[in-house]
């Protein structure tokens, strides 16, 4: 017998799950009382309902709920269903990378003394969600003035922050 399949073995799939993010316009009002802005979450896949028309009743239902704004479920509905026309694997890929990415330094950057250079590493993601790595040697002069654009960028956002409030 040259296939070995019988009754005692058995293939576990992970189901693919899709979701929709939409916005909660208005904010979302917590059971506290505290009204928070963010992104309503709502999951499907094979286990729920499967097709993109009920995921979209579904998040406008949800937004609905917790918004404070009287259309949100509405624009939550059109938002919804403009993501079911998009690449789903593609979102499902960026949104891996973000965890990916997040669990990692932006850039690592240590001195090399042999060839009296830094090497500066970076991660980088295209349009389609694919990771890609990138690496420079800076010289001192070089890198001293990286840092101090990143400084003077620091402060800048910083004095921001308090021009606003």
């Amino acid at each position: 017998m040259a296939n070995n399949q019988n009754n005692k073995n058995r293939v576990v799939e992970k189901p693919t799950m899709t979701f929709a993010e939409v916005d909660a316009p208005g904010g979302i009002v917590t059971r506290s009382g505290k009204r928070i802005t963010g992104k309503v979450i709502v999951p499907d896949g094979k286990m729920g309902y499967g097709d993109q028309k009920s995921l979209a009743l579904m998040a406008g239902d949800v937004v609905a709920r917790v918004s404070t704004d009287s259309k949100a479920g509405d624009v939550a509905y059109e938002s919804a269903l403009e993501q079911a026309d998009q690449d789903q694997a593609l979102r499902r890929r960026k949104l891996m990378n973000m965890s990916k990415l997040s669990k990692n330094p932006a850039v690592k950057m240590f001195y090399n003394p042999e060839s009296d250079l830094w090497d500066v590493s970076w991660v980088e993601e295209d349009d389609m969600g694919f990771i890609s790595l990138h690496s420079k040697q800076l010289t001192d002069a070089q890198a001293g003035y990286m840092a101090e654009q990143h400084a003077e960028k620091e402060i800048k956002s910083h004095f921001n922050l308090f021009k606003d409030a």
